[in-house]
């Protein structure tokens, strides 16, 4: 019988003496092997990327090309790869079929699961070279490096403020749409982030978990916190490149910087009289 026929007829004879997973032809077998050796015989021409099986090679060499034939039906993204479109249309049917065996969380794409389950396995393999903090995956440590670095390669358009991750920048825009969808049941406040919701929310519960170790003072955020420890501390890291004066917080910098630039945005509603700061105009209209 040959190769053909063997797969024809589903018979798997061929066993891997690794794992003993067992495939129909040996071709199938080699393939597998590659995965216990690491072998990446295939190597992309233009930039030496490689891969354990052609197949892998020939769709890697689409990204190169630049053809996107491949496209969304609700919004017109387009893809190079069929796969990418696949797992694209997922976040428009909010299908998560791979979900995990633990914790039951579903995920959108098998990596994602992956991922996931190392959380469970407690293995944190990639350490920081600075500090030694441990990640359970490489994508949280590059993340974490931002902090020693000071990188911030995500930028709002809008307020150029910046930002370690696109999640945390995808969450601030949101602040500058004028779509607020999450609301208080207690006092009707409405917020555009979820996550200021639940913070709003303990103030009305009266929860203050983040307590000074000086003088027992309890704050809600956890930033407030950090602004009243330097009341103790005495530090001010906000510093005008003008006229070198510091300050403890940069809203006050940035009111700062607008004596500097001579704005003076509010007006009073009686005399026309312009002020620089919001508080000078409340304490000249009283």
């Amino acid at each position: 019988m040959d190769e053909k026929q063997l797969v024809n007829s589903g018979l798997k004879q061929f066993s891997c003496s690794d794992c003993f997973a067992n495939f129909t032809c040996t071709s199938a077998l080699d393939r597998h092997m590659r995965t216990h050796t690491g072998e990446k015989p295939f190597s992309c021409s233009k930039c030496h990327k490689s891969f354990s099986i052609k197949s892998s090679l020939i769709c890697h060499m689409k990204f190169h090309s630049g053809l996107k034939e491949f496209s969304c039906d609700v919004c017109s993204k387009r893809f190079t790869l069929k796969n990418e479109l696949t797992v694209h249309l997922r976040t428009h049917s909010g299908e998560k079929p791979y979900s995990c065996s633990v914790c039951y969380k579903s995920f959108t794409t098998t990596s994602q699961l992956k991922a996931h389950m190392k959380l469970h396995s407690g293995m944190k393999e990639f350490s920081c070279d600075i500090c030694s903090r441990s990640f359970t995956m490489k994508h949280n440590l590059t993340v974490h490096k931002r902090i020693h670095t000071g990188e911030k390669p995500y930028s709002c358009d809008v307020c150029q403020k910046s930002f370690t991750q696109a999640s945390n920048l995808n969450t601030h825009l949101k602040i500058h749409s004028e779509v607020k969808e999450f609301c208080c049941d207690i006092c009707s406040k409405r917020f555009s982030v979820k996550q200021s919701l639940t913070l709003h929310m303990k103030i009305h519960a009266g929860l203050k978990p983040f307590t000074c170790n000086k003088c027992s003072l309890s704050f809600t955020r956890k930033h407030h916190l950090t602004y009243h420890m330097r009341t103790h501390t005495g530090e001010k890291p906000f510093s005008c490149a003008v006229c070198q004066k510091s300050f403890t917080h940069k809203s006050s910098l940035n009111k700062h910087k607008k004596l500097h630039l001579g704005l003076k945005e509010f007006s009073c509603d009686v005399c026309s009289k312009c002020f620089s700061q919001k508080t000078h105009l409340t304490v000249h209209i009283t």
